[in-house]
């Protein structure tokens, strides 16, 4: 399995959406473009998700007092 990328997945959200987009696609197809697009998003969230954290994090540690 190779590594989530935020940012090829954001073009290919964007490559998809240009292809549903063209009204030149089979029913299939969109149906399989639609469960890839579901997949990416719900990617997409996460790594959003647990970067948020990690930043809330790293601020929370520089507004704590220093000893």
């Amino acid at each position: 399995m190779s590594k989530f990328n935020y940012n090829k997945a954001v073009i290919r959200l964007q490559e998809i959406v240009e292809d549903m987009e063209s009204n030149e696609l089979d029913i299939e197809k969109i149906s399989k473009l639609v469960k890839e697009s579901s997949a990416l998003l719900k990617a997409c969230k996460k790594a959003l998700t647990s970067t948020e954290t990690e930043i809330n994090n790293v601020l929370s540690q520089m507004n704590e007092p220093s000893e």
